[in-house]
């Protein structure tokens, strides 16, 4: 395996280890509160769901339902459903999975083509999970903060 392929499997490894961590560490009451106009669940969620949505090549078509259960993975919407901690818990085990798939298999001249990813937003392969990455780090720091706030100290980090 290429190294950079090597290292984008084990950031997004790591990316998901803190996510799977943070989530061990919240509360049920935790998991249901609003912080900064969004449930603490939702956000969970949201983050997962593009985590797993923006890993693969560029063919990758969107699906709605990763998890098989359909859940609006947009933050600002009404909520079309809910999801309980317990439920959410081995949703990272599918991801896990389709990481050590997808990145199994790709190539640097896979990850430089250009994406076709749903409006073209991305520019190659490679834009949208390094992308998908920082997104992912993004809400799993925003959920930490939120658990820091009830007094829930994690050392979740992951290099």
């Amino acid at each position: 395996m290429d190294p950079l392929i090597a290292e984008l499997k084990h950031q997004y490894h790591s990316t998901l280890a803190m996510y799977e961590s943070l989530l061990e560490g919240c509360s049920d009451e935790i998991w249901d509160q609003e912080y900064a106009g969004v449930l603490f669940w939702r956000e969970a969620y949201h983050a997962l769901f593009w985590l797993h949505t923006f890993l693969g090549f560029s063919d990758k078509t969107f699906h709605p339902w990763p998890f098989g259960k359909d859940i609006d993975p947009q933050l600002y919407t009404p909520p079309n459903n809910a999801c309980e901690r317990a439920e959410a818990l081995p949703y990272g085990a599918p991801t896990k999975a389709y990481i050590d798939e997808v990145l199994k298999v790709a190539t640097l001249g896979a990850l430089n083509e250009t994406d076709l990813f749903e409006d073209g937003e991305f520019r190659t392969v490679y834009h949208r999970l390094l992308y998908g990455l920082r997104h992912g780090q993004h809400h799993i720091g925003k959920l930490t903060a939120y658990l820091n706030l009830e007094g829930v100290r994690l050392h979740h980090w992951r290099g």
